[in-house]
C-alpha cells in the first residue's frame, strides 16, 4: 500500500518503479566474463550510445544499459548507473567463482531422530570474499551466515536428507556443495524408501502436455501413508495410496520433480531431484536454436529469445529480466518496445486441426477408433504428422488424408496429441482429452454454485454431461435421494433445487439414449445448513494465506471466534493475465518451513464457522494484486473461473481490495466492466452474493480533492453496486490523514475524527472535486477499516479508546471529536482489520478489546 498525498502523486508512480527496476536488475548478480575487444569501439565521451551498445574503454568492455553521453563507463558501471561490466578484454582476469565444502556432516552418515546435527562449511574465494553462505536441508532453506566460522546447527528429523550448502561470492557467483545422511528413528523405525521414475531427465515434454508424475514407494516395517509430489521444490499433490501418481499439465522452462515419502511412523524420505527442460515446440526458420524467453530470467543487452514465434533481442537488460505484472514480456502488453527489439517472425508454422475424434468424446475401450488430422502449410508442404496418445506413439503418417488408427486400453481421461511437421522443421500441435469407458454410456452431474454445503432457502443449479458410444442421449432425470426433481432432454442439461429443510442430500443423474442404454451418475453431496445469524455490527478481519512475519498461514478453526465477515486474502490474475482469476491455498515455499494447508481441512473449517454464521468472502487484489479486464474475452474469464471458484471452495461471495497496483483509474476498462462483471457473478450464485470493498481513502473520500486518475476511481464502482453492495470499509491507513468537508485540515490517522469523518461522509454524501454529489450510503452498509496492531501497516493504527470512542459517536452521538454525525446510526457497519494473522500474532490485542466492545453494541440492539 501506497501514500497518495497529492493528486500529482498518481503520475509519479510509474516513473518510481522503473527506477525500482533499474535498482533490483543493475543488483543481479554477475560474472565477469574474459571479452574479444578486437571488435568493439574505444569509448568516446562525446559519443551518444543507446542500450546495448558495447565499448571498450582502458581494456575493459562495456555495455550501454540504456541511453548515455559523456558518462565515463569506468567510474559509472556500478548499481543503478549507465554501464554494465562486461569483463576484461581479451583473456584479462575474471571472476572466479568461491570454493565450498561441508566439512560435517560427512557423506552417508547415519544419525538418530533429534540429533543436534552440525553442519559445517568450508568457503574461500580466491579474488574476492565470501559474501555469505546458505544452508538447506531437502532444497528448504534452514538458515543463512556472512561470515566465517560458517556453522550452523539443525536438529535430525527421521529419513534420507540432503544436506546443501550455497556459498556466494561479492560479486554475486555461487558454489554447490552436497551430502546426503540418514536419519532412524529412536524407536528403531526404518525410513521408508521412495524412487520418482516418472519424468525422467530425459524425457521429452512440450508446453500443455498433460504428463504422468509416478512414484515407487515402500516401507520395510511398516506403510506407507501418502507420497508428495514436489515441482521447483513446491508441493504440487498429495497421494495416499498406490499407485502412487499425478497428472500435471506442462508449462514450459527448465522444472524440478522430487518425491517424499512418508510411513505409519512419520519418518520421511526425499528422492533425488530430477531435472526436466519443458519445450515450447520446436522452431524452425530464423529461430532455430534461440530459447524461448522465460519471464524473471536475467538477460543481458543483446540475448536473444524466441516467443509467441517471434525472435527479440534485449536492449535494457534490466527491464528483459522484469517479471513486473506491468512489463516485459516481449511482444506482450503495451511496454514491451521499451525493453526489446522485434527481430523478425521465426517461421510460419503449418495449420493443423483434430477432425476425429471430438474433443471429449467418450471412446468404447478396446474398440478401434479413426485418429484424423487436417494439416496444411502455406509456405511449402507438410512433411509429416506423428500421433500420440497418453503421450506414447501411435505412428506416422507421410501423406494426406493423416490418420492412424487407435485402440484403447485403459479407461479414463487420454489425451490425444498430433504433432505436424513442415518441410522447413517447423512444428504446430494440438491436443485433446477423450474418456475411455468400459460402458457405452457415461453421465456425471456437477453443481455450479457451491462446493457442497449451502443456506437453507437458497438454490442449487445443476449440470449434467452425458455422452453415448452407440447411439444419442434423449433424457437427463436428475434425483434428490432417488426422487425424482426434473428431466432435461436437450444440452446443456440443467436443473434447480431449493432445498426445504436441513441435513445431507445426494444428487445424482440417471442418462437414457436411443438404444436403451441407461446409466447413474456418481452422487453429488449436498450439506444444507441454516441461515446466519445475522449480527448488525460485526467485526471483519482478512486472514491471508502466505507467510510474512506474523508467521506461517493459520487453520481457519485456530481463528478468534470474535470475526464476524473472514476475507480470504487474496486471489488474483496471472502475469498478463486473459482475466482468469485464481485461488490457490498455501502449499509451502523453499523460503520457509510452514506447512502446507490441507485443502479438504480448509473446506471443512469454512463449512463449520458459515454454520456458526460467519460469512467467508474471498478478496481480490491486496497491495500488490492485479486484475485484468481490458476485453469482453476477459471479462467472460473472469467471471467464469470466479463463479467456479467460489462454487468449489464454497465462498459467501466477494471483496474487492484494488489497490495502487491494480492501475484502477478513472476512464479504465476495470472500471467500467467490474461492476458488470460481479453483477453476473451473483447472478450466477443464485442471486446470494455477499460483497465487501475495501478501498484506500484517496479513492473514496479521495474524490472530494481531486476526481481524476486514482482520486474517487472506486466511487462509479460503489454507484453501480449500490444494491448488492453488503459492507464497505475504506481503509484508514497507510495514507496519511483525511481530507473531509468538516475541517480545515486533514483529520489525522488513528484519531475519532478519522474515523467519524469517513463515516459521516459516506452516510450523509459529500460534494466531489467535479462538481457532483456522493449520494449518502444506509449505515448497515459502512465500517471502518483499521490496522490491527504495531506492524501490520506502517501508519494509521489507532489507539483502542479511540475506536471505542468512534463507535459511541456515530451509533450514539457521545464521546465525539469536533465532528459530530447529524443523527446517530444504530445499524453502523463495524469494523474491518488487516489482518486476522496480525491480531493472533499480537495476542489479540485487537479482536479482543474490540470484539467485546462490537458484542457489547449488538447486545444493545
Amino acid at each position: 500500500m501506497k501514500n497518495h498525498i497529492s493528486p500529482l502523486g498518481a503520475f509519479r508512480l510509474k516513473p518510481l518503479l522503473y527506477r525500482s527496476i533499474f535498482a533490483s536488475s543493475l543488483l543481479l548478480p554477475g560474472v565477469s566474463q574474459a571479452v574479444d575487444c578486437n571488435s568493439l569501439v574505444i569509448w568516446n565521451g562525446d559519443q551518444a550510445y543507446s542500450g546495448g551498445a558495447q565499448v571498450q574503454h582502458l581494456d575493459i568492455a562495456y555495455s550501454a544499459n540504456w541511453w548515455t553521453k559523456g558518462n565515463d563507463p569506468e567510474s559509472r558501471s556500478g548499481p543503478y548507473q549507465e554501464w554494465s561490466n562486461l569483463g576484461a578484454c581479451n583473456g584479462g582476469p575474471t571472476n572466479t567463482p568461491p570454493q565450498v565444502s561441508l566439512t560435517s556432516p560427512l557423506n552417508n552418515a547415519s544419525f538418530s531422530e533429534n540429533d543436534n546435527v552440525v553442519i559445517g562449511v568450508n568457503a574461500s574465494d580466491s579474488d574476492g570474499t565470501v559474501a555469505s553462505v546458505e544452508y538447506l536441508v531437502d532444497g528448504v532453506s534452514i538458515g543463512s551466515a556472512s561470515q566465517a566460522p560458517y556453522d550452523h546447527s539443525w536438529t535430525a528429523s527421521t529419513g534420507n536428507h540432503e544436506i546443501k550448502a550455497i556459498a556466494t561470492d561479492d560479486l554475486g557467483a555461487n558454489a554447490t556443495a552436497i551430502v546426503n545422511i540418514s536419519v532412524a528413528s529412536v524407536g528403531g523405525n526404518v525410513p521408508p524408501s521412495v524412487t520418482q521414475t516418472s519424468p525422467t531427465a530425459d524425457s521429452q515434454i512440450t508446453v500443455g502436455d498433460i504428463t504422468l508424475l509416478t512414484a515407487d514407494a515402500a516401507d520395510s516395517d511398516g506403510a506407507i501413508t501418502q507420497v508428495d509430489f514436489y515441482l521447483d521444490d513446491a508441493l504440487l499433490a498429495t497421494v495416499a495410496s498406490a499407485p502412487f501418481e499425478h497428472s500435471w499439465t506442462a508449462t514450459e522452462g527448465l522444472h524440478s520433480f522430487k518425491v517424499k515419502a512418508t510411513d505409519n511412523d512419520g519418518a520421511q524420505t526425499f528422492s533425488s531431484s530430477v531435472q526436466v527442460n519443458v519445450s515450447s515446440g520446436q522452431v524452425g526458420g530464423a529461430c532455430a536454436g534461440v530459447p524461448a524467453f522465460v519471464a524473471g530470467k536475467s538477460y543481458q543487452s543483446g540475448n536473444e529469445v524466441e516467443n509467441i514465434n517471434h525472435k527479440y533481442r534485449c536492449d535494457i537488460a534490466g527491464w528483459c529480466s522484469s517479471n513486473a505484472a506491468w512489463a516485459y514480456e516481449p511482444g506482450v502488453g503495451e511496454h514491451w518496445g521499451d525493453a526489446w527489439s522485434d527481430l523478425g517472425i521465426c517461421a510460419i508454422v503449418p495449420e493443423m486441426t483434430i477432425t476425429s475424434p471430438a474433443a471429449n468424446a467418450v471412446v468404447l475401450a478396446n474398440t478401434s477408433v479413426d485418429f484424423k488430422v487436417d494439416a496444411s502449410d502455406s509456405d511449402g508442404n507438410v512433411t509429416q504428422v506423428e500421433f500420440f496418445a497418453a503421450g506414447a506413439s501411435l505412428g506416422v503418417d507421410t501423406t494426406a488424408p493423416y490418420s492412424v488408427s487407435w485402440t484403447a486400453t485403459n479407461t479414463g481421461d487420454i489425451q490425444l496429441k498430433a504433432v505436424a511437421t513442415d518441410n522447413e522443421a517447423n512444428t504446430a500441435e494440438e491436443t485433446l482429452l477423450v474418456t475411455v469407458s468400459n460402458e457405452p454410456i457415461v453421465a456425471s452431474i456437477s453443481a455450479t454454485n457451491t462446493s457442497g454445503t449451502v443456506t437453507l432457502g437458497k438454490t442449487v443449479n445443476f449440470t449434467a454431461t452425458a455422452s453415448s458410444v452407440v447411439g444419442e442421449i434423449t433424457a437427463i432425470e436428475f434425483m434428490v435421494n432417488g426422487a425424482a426433481l426434473s428431466s432435461d432432454s436437450n444440452e446443456p442439461y440443467t436443473a434447480s433445487w431449493t432445498p426445504g429443510s436441513m441435513g445431507s442430500y445426494t444428487i445424482t443423474a440417471k442418462a437414457t439414449d436411443s438404444q436403451g442404454n441407461s446409466i447413474t451418475s456418481s452422487a453429488l453431496s449436498i450439506n444444507v445448513i441454516g441461515a446466519p445469524v445475522g449480527q448488525t455490527h460485526k467485526l471483519i478481519g482478512y486472514w491471508h494465506d502466505f507467510v510474512n512475519p506474523a508467521g506461517c498461514p493459520m487453520p481457519l478453526k485456530e481463528i478468534s471466534s470474535k470475526w464476524d465477515v473472514i476475507d480470504i486474502a487474496f486471489a488474483d490474475n496471472d502475469r498478463n493475465s486473459n482475466g482468469t482469476v485464481h485461488f490457490n491455498l498455501f502449499s509451502g515455499d523453499i523460503h520457509s518451513t510452514c506447512p502446507a494447508l490441507d485443502a479438504s481441512e480448509f473446506k471443512q473449517d469454512m463449512a463449520a464457522l458459515q454454520a456458526q454464521g460467519k460469512r467467508i468472502v474471498l478478496s481480490l487484489g491486496g497491495a500488490e494484486g492485479n486484475i485484468t479486464l481490458n476485453t469482453d474475452a476477459d471479462e467472460a474469464n473472469f467471471v467464469s473461473s470466479l463463479t467456479e471458484i467460489i462454487a468449489e471452495w464454497g465462498f459467501d461471495g466477494l471483496d474487492i481490495d484494488l489497490e495502487s497496483g491494480s492501475n484502477l483509474l478513472h476512464g479504465t476498462q476495470i472500471q467500467a466492466r467490474l461492476p458488470r462483471a460481479l453483477k453476473q457473478i451473483e447472478i450466477n450464485m443464485g442471486g446470494d452474493m455477499y460483497l465487501t470493498m475495501a478501498p484506500e481513502h484517496p479513492y473514496v473520500q479521495g474524490g472530494m480533492v481531486a476526481y481524476s486518475g486514482i482520486w474517487g476511481a472506486y466511487i462509479p464502482l460503489i454507484n453501480e453496486l449500490r444494491d448488492t453492495l453488503d459492507l464497505l470499509h475504506v481503509q484508514l491507513y497507510n495514507n496519511g490523514g483525511l481530507a473531509n468537508p468538516y475541517m480545515s485540515s486533514a483529520a489525522p490517522e488513528g484519531s475519532v475524527n478519522m474515523m467519524v469523518a469517513s463515516v459521516k461522509m459516506l452516510v450523509e454524501g459529500f460534494k466531489l472535486a467535479d462538481g457532483s454529489q456522493f449520494l449518502p450510503l444506509r449505515d448497515d452498509q459502512v465500517a471502518i477499516g483499521l490496522p490491527s496492531g504495531p506492524a501490520s501497516a506502517n501508519s494509521g493504527q489507532a489507539p483502542t479508546q479511540n475506536i471505542i470512542d468512534a463507535l459511541d459517536c456515530i451509533t450514539k452521538g457521545i464521546a465525539c471529536g469536533s465532528i459530530v454525525p447529524s443523527q446517530h446510526f444504530p445499524n453502523f457497519g463495524g469494523v474491518m482489520t488487516w489482518s486476522i494473522n496480525w491480531d493472533k500474532y499480537d495476542g489479540y490485542n485487537f479482536s479482543g478489546p474490540i470484539g467485546d466492545k462490537i458484542d457489547a453494541m449488538n447486545a444493545e440492539n
